[in-house]
């Protein structure tokens, strides 16, 4: 758990940094699509600045695993997501079309995990990532969000239902945290942390009848991954 001056700090190294690359050309900026790493894996993903991009995360931003990386490594961690905003901020055509460049040139392990950091920031972003899913139907997408507001009301203008509006290739997972109300009327598969302390929303037991998160995307994702498999899942905190 970090204490609330450490979140405000990365925040402020996160402002100025988009600051400087605001006064860039986008054709300068170099965006960070990631081909993987040691906690998903083999799959690539793109990410955006956690809290400054995250919607819902009152509850949970003293526990976000990514603020220690930001502020272990401002210089490449830090930079990397905020190259990313600063491209989707200037030119959110440039920002997709990049990554269906990366997709296109993608032989093998077609897995891709939108947002290791961040989070889906309006409709229109998620509409584009349902656009993405349907022009690569030989991927695998999928996304944690608490964002809930903005994918419900996609899939109630698109149908009203899941399968109307998300293609089955992408697999949204609402990201649930200790506190806070989960609106889920379209039933999407959850995902949850079981925490150290315990947790005021479930009891111990609960957490019995989730599939597992083995933390790492590479052990489970054929056809075994609880996220991929559309069933409710859980992680320890870390």
């Amino acid at each position: 758990m970090f204490k609330i001056e450490s979140v405000r700090k990365m925040v402020a190294l996160m402002k100025q940094a988009r600051a400087a690359y605001m006064k860039k050309d986008v054709s300068e900026i170099a965006m960070c699509i990631s081909n993987g790493n040691r906690k998903i894996g083999r799959v690539i993903n793109v990410s955006l600045p956690p809290v400054m991009t995250c919607a819902n995360c009152k509850e949970c931003k003293l526990f976000c695993y990514d603020i220690k990386a930001c502020l272990q490594y401002p210089d490449t961690v830090i930079d990397a997501r905020i190259r990313n905003l600063v491209i989707l901020l200037k030119d959110r055509n440039e920002y997709f079309s990049r990554i269906e460049k990366k997709l296109a040139n993608r032989r093998k392990n077609k897995y891709f995990r939108w947002h290791v950091a961040g989070d889906i920031i309006d409709i229109d972003y998620f509409g584009r990532m349902v656009e993405i899913a349907k022009n690569h139907p030989d991927f695998i997408f999928w996304t944690y969000t608490k964002n809930y507001s903005v994918v419900n009301e996609y899939v109630k203008e698109n149908g009203n239902s899941r399968a109307a509006a998300i293609p089955a290739n992408l697999h949204i997972m609402f990201s649930e945290w200790d506190g806070m109300e989960l609106v889920n009327p379209f039933s999407f598969p959850i995902f949850t942390c079981k925490l150290k302390d315990g947790n005021k929303n479930h009891k111990p037991e609960f957490f019995e009848t989730l599939f597992k998160c083995p933390g790492n995307c590479d052990l489970c994702k054929a056809g075994k991954c609880g996220c991929i498999g559309g069933m409710d899942t859980y992680a320890d905190e870390h």
